[in-house]
């Protein structure tokens, strides 16, 4: 039996409203093994952004454990986690582009954090750029691209840090179906040639069928079923 790459145990997440407490997630355990494209699909308010987003503790759970490569993140201090984050890429649904900085500088973003010289960054941010199909807008700013080229930027710029695991919240949901398509070959592409783990966060069941090898129904915080993707 292979063992887990990722793999969540007995999360618990619940926040405070007004109309009292919200159990966001329900004891949930998940294994997603190297190199799956693993979905999750559920209707709104079903618990997966929550889910999304402990699995690189941007939510810190309430309860149960998260491992990597069979690390617990949750014992980890804060540079070990850190410097953890930075080998998950994350993808959202609205792009978190830098409005006032063009393609390339995007790109570069993540590069420059770590400290990566100015040349060597440029020449990285362009190949990514390659790799997406937007070398030709690399003096672009986000105001001037379509929803589809924005994704791509946001992929390129994720992609900058190297990521072993690839966090995908909702990525095409803003998208027509058509450029949906186009992203989905993409991410396809880019786990076939890179070799990353992926974990799909949505809400429609063709991105599942469309790019996915195995897959979990959220629905109320709760796993109501797990299992392969019959194509």
């Amino acid at each position: 039996m292979e063992t887990a790459y990722i793999e969540v145990r007995n999360l618990t997440k619940t926040y405070s409203a007004k109309n009292g407490n919200v159990e966001a997630l329900k004891s949930v355990s998940l294994s997603v093994l190297k190199n799956d494209i693993f979905g999750v699909i559920g209707l709104s308010g079903a618990g997966k952004s929550t889910l999304v987003r402990c699995l690189n503790l941007l939510e810190r759970p309430d309860s149960g454990e998260v491992f990597i490569g069979g690390q617990n993140l949750l014992t980890l201090g804060r540079e070990q986690l850190r410097l953890r984050r930075q080998k998950i890429g994350m993808i959202f649904q609205h792009f978190n582009l830098l409005e006032q900085q063009n393609v390339l500088a995007n790109v570069c973003f993540p590069m420059e954090i770590r400290g990566v010289p100015v040349r060597q960054r440029k020449e990285k941010a362009m190949e990514l750029l390659k790799k997406v199909g937007l070398e030709d807008k690399a003096g672009a700013y986000p105001s001037q691209l379509s929803g589809g080229q924005k994704q791509r930027v946001a992929i390129a710029r994720v992609l900058a840090n190297e990521p072993d695991i690839l966090l995908c919240d909702e990525a095409t949901s803003a998208l027509d179906p058509e450029t949906t398509k186009t992203i989905l070959d993409l991410l396809k592409s880019i786990h076939d040639t890179m070799g990353i783990t992926m974990v799909i966060i949505t809400h429609e069941m063709r991105v599942i069928q469309e790019i996915c090898t195995k897959v979990a129904v959220l629905d109320q915080g709760t796993v109501q079923e797990c299992g392969s993707v019959t194509k």
